[in-house]
């Protein structure tokens, strides 16, 4: 049997019926009766084991589920991120296998569970054809008075000290803004939260990705001259706060509450003074500050002392998202795409970033027919210049594919 896939959304706000109607539009989507492998993406109104009940009863108990919460769901003709949503990508094939693992919980130790994660991935990698999709909670459990991150930075690091060399890979980290501490994710008959999960994908398929980032330089180069963790203090040997000062205008028009959507910090990882290239940046939103020791709060601890970095403006130019994404496509030359999945940063959505249109229309656009099923998270993973590291403010598009007959 040739690989086939097919995806499609529901509205439901019955759970149970959501997921039957998500099963059968798949099947009848993808033209088959049966599958072998279901992704699926769900907000957390729905009351998930009800949702996957519905499913299973579609695709019966021989079919691997897997998926996690999200704020939104993209699909080929669907696109939205308010009310009960649920999207599925459904899989079928004799040649691809889909293998997972999922390790927690993270409060015990980002560095603990990441090793422990990557010593059992690592038995799952084995062969030239590995793909992995990495998927974990991003947000910091018991805490309910501010929404806390899991740093991803010492996760993959751990990972990587593991597996070795990574195989092609992406990653998300799951979050919900309005109802974070309910975070859930499903693999095979598991329901779980503050874990890390890995789906291993072999067979003749290759996974191909994008990053697209929506930034780009807004000053000149600064060095970082004190870090504390995920604390940026000093930059050009002055309180970190001072310079952000002049980079803003007048501090007292600056409203500190949402320097989230005013401050992102960019790394070039490439020719310092070659031409902008997008890829070649890693962007760091900036999670707070902290106005006793006068510095900036970053969503992650990979940033170092010496390290330059500049101020980026946040400029997602919707067309050039569906250029890169046909890039993307083209670079495939003669292999034929099966399926896609596209994770970007919530903080891109059309109602949140203030743009004209949505991003996520454009890589619809471009992928046509190709199965699309797509997600907004907290955290990107993806690779920059050969390094996997997290992302912010960021969308990765992932193209499966496998050589034509």
């Amino acid at each position: 049997m040739a690989t086939r896939s097919g995806v499609a959304h529901s509205t439901k706000q019955d759970s149970y019926l959501a997921g039957q109607e998500l099963a059968n539009k798949a099947l009848q989507n993808a033209g088959i009766e049966k599958c072998n492998f279901a992704l699926v993406f769900a907000s957390v109104e729905h009351r998930v084991e009800k949702l996957l009940e519905g499913i299973k009863s579609i695709l019966g108990p021989g079919t691997h589920i897997m998926g996690a919460t999200s704020p939104g769901i993209l699909t080929n003709d669907f696109l939205s991120y308010e009310g009960m949503l649920a999207g599925i990508l459904v899989v079928a094939s004799d040649s691809i296998t889909f293998n997972s693992c999922h390790t927690g919980n993270l409060n015990e130790g980002l560095e603990i569970i990441g090793k422990r994660f990557g010593r059992e991935l690592k038995g799952m990698l084995g062969g030239s054809d590995s793909n992995l999709l990495l998927i974990y909670d991003a947000i910091v459990k018991g805490n309910t008075e501010a929404m806390d991150f899991h740093i991803a930075s010492p996760l993959i690091s751990e990972i990587e000290s593991e597996i070795g060399k990574w195989p092609p890979v992406a990653g998300v980290g799951i979050v919900d803004i309005v109802r974070p501490q309910e975070i859930r994710m499903w693999d095979k008959n598991a329901i779980v939260e503050s874990e890390i999960m890995g789906l291993v994908i072999k067979g003749g398929v290759r996974m191909d990705t994008t990053i697209m980032h929506g930034c780009k330089p807004a000053s000149d180069y600064h060095r970082i001259t004190r870090m504390e963790g995920n604390k940026l203090l000093e930059v050009n040997e002055r309180p970190a706060l001072e310079l952000v000062r002049e980079y803003l205008g007048d501090p007292d028009d600056v409203d500190w509450t949402s320097i989230t959507s005013l401050i992102t910090l960019g790394v070039n990882r490439g020719d310092k003074y070659g031409p902008f290239r997008e890829d070649n940046y890693v962007n760091r939103m900036v999670a707070g500050i902290d106005k006793k020791n006068g510095g900036l709060i970053l969503a992650e601890t990979d940033l170092k002392e010496g390290e330059e970095f500049q101020f980026m403006r946040r400029s997602i130019e919707t067309d050039m998202v569906g250029v890169e994404a046909r890039k993307l496509l083209d670079s495939l030359d003669d292999r034929k795409p099966l399926f896609a999945l596209y994770i970007s940063c919530l903080g891109r959505v059309k109602k949140l970033y203030g743009s004209e249109n949505e991003e996520g229309d454009k890589v619809r656009e471009a992928l046509d027919d190709i199965p699309l099923l797509g997600i907004y998270s907290g955290v990107e993973i993806a690779r920059v210049r050969g390094k996997v590291i997290p992302l912010d403010w960021t969308g990765v598009l992932c193209v499966f594919s496998e050589e034509k007959d």
